[in-house]
């Protein structure tokens, strides 16, 4: 079997969601035996140099990147207002990608062509012409429901009003297009049962992020006392405003029943927005090299998310680190966790703040709940069943 995956990213090093998410798949399907092809896009200003992987990985994924500009200009979204195409997909398309795919496709057979992400599917005509290859597309997020979330949130009349016709035009184009491929790989249950109750009849399965069984807890002795924290890249805007929202209305309430904790943030990325929240207490700590002892060596983790969608990969990897994790409902949204045994949900400033200080007030449930964290991403989220129930996804179309 032979897969031609296409990434809306770079998927190695697998350093934030997105990356983890996609390698994953290219490692796990390697591991099997199974040929696979990566072509990245490499989103950014079109012109600086990208990090390139090591030569291993490009020797093994035969791994094709491809520079694309992204950047946001002020005409195109203005006039797009007065068209009928998504502008956030738009920018994703390169007819030097678009060029170089139908190349290969033409010299080449493969049988699954995963397209990773709904960035990818402006490439679908280009397919379709050059090979009569399965499509299949694997949706890391309902991308529409992102953008819904933002604009309820949002108090400027001005960005409400635009992110909902944002919105609108992501719905527009991801309800049409899902209906182009041969399957769909969701990565969250809840994807899977939103797209079917659209009218999706083709082939589906969900197939979560997995959790590395080895990524458990180490260096628990150097873990900082009194510590919270959180990890993610904050080039995903529900990052960055869920943070900006835990800083500004959660943490002042923490701070005031329990002087001594400390919060630490990491991440890819971070904007001078955010980094000026360094005081006494709050402590930026940017882009880290090892996420696992950067867990390990804090205590509570937090994903104060309130848009976005899909599956938050890092609360699986803090879970798998034996964490315990406070969280929104929508931070742990596509994930079969249980408040109050494995994870902590709070959706108010108020009830998080309560949770937090609660867990710091007794350190034996917060231990006991990472605990539960641990052995659920092991039992729920190993990547051998994953990895084969998706192979055997691909087999109801090649055999």
């Amino acid at each position: 079997m032979r897969i031609l995956q296409l990434c809306h990213k770079i998927p190695y090093p697998p350093t934030d969601g997105g990356s983890i998410a996609m390698h994953q798949i290219t490692r796990g399907l390697m591991n099997k035996g199974i040929k696979v092809k990566v072509m990245a896009l490499a989103p950014g200003d079109g012109q600086s140099t990208p990090p390139l992987p090591d030569k291993d990985y490009v020797s093994e994924t035969g791994l094709e990147i491809f520079q694309v500009d992204t950047r946001i200009r002020p005409w195109p979204a203005f006039t797009n207002l007065f068209t009928r195409g998504s502008y956030n997909i738009s920018r994703f398309y390169s007819s030097k990608f678009a060029r170089r795919l139908a190349d290969i496709l033409r010299k080449e057979t493969y049988d699954i062509i995963q397209l990773e992400g709904l960035h990818l599917t402006p490439y679908i005509p280009v397919i379709r012409d050059n090979t009569g290859a399965t499509l299949l597309f694997r949706s890391h997020n309902i991308e529409h429901f992102i953008w819904e979330r933002m604009a309820n949130f949002a108090k400027n009349p001005i960005k409400k009003f635009y992110f909902r016709f944002l919105a609108r035009r992501l719905k527009m184009y991801e309800m049409k297009t899902v209906h182009l491929v041969d399957g769909l790989i969701a990565i969250s249950p809840l994807d899977q049962y939103f797209f079917e109750k659209n009218g999706f009849n083709h082939p589906a399965i969900t197939i979560p992020v997995a959790a590395d069984p080895t990524f458990h807890r180490k260096h628990d002795e150097l873990a900082i006392a009194d510590s919270v924290f959180h990890l993610g890249s904050m080039n995903w805007r529900p990052n960055r405003e869920g943070i900006k929202w835990f800083l500004d209305h959660v943490w002042p309430l923490v701070t005031k029943k329990n002087s001594q904790l400390g919060f630490y943030m990491a991440g890819k990325n971070i904007p001078p927005s955010l980094k000026q929240y360094q005081g006494d207490n709050i402590f930026i700590d940017g882009e880290v090299e090892d996420a696992s002892t950067y867990m390990a060596s804090r205590e509570l983790m937090v994903v104060p998310l309130r848009s976005g969608g899909g599956m938050r990969v890092k609360i699986i990897e803090g879970m798998a680190a034996g964490k315990t994790i406070v969280s929104t409902s929508i931070g742990a949204e596509g994930i079969n966790c249980t408040h109050g045994e494995n994870i902590l949900l709070a959706d108010t400033p108020s009830e998080m703040a309560e949770a937090i200080v609660h867990c710091f007030a007794d350190k034996n449930r917060m231990e006991s709940i990472g605990r539960a964290a641990r052995d659920f991403a092991v039992k729920q989220h190993h990547p051998e069943p994953m990895m084969e129930k998706l192979i055997n996804f691909y087999r109801c179309f090649t055999q």
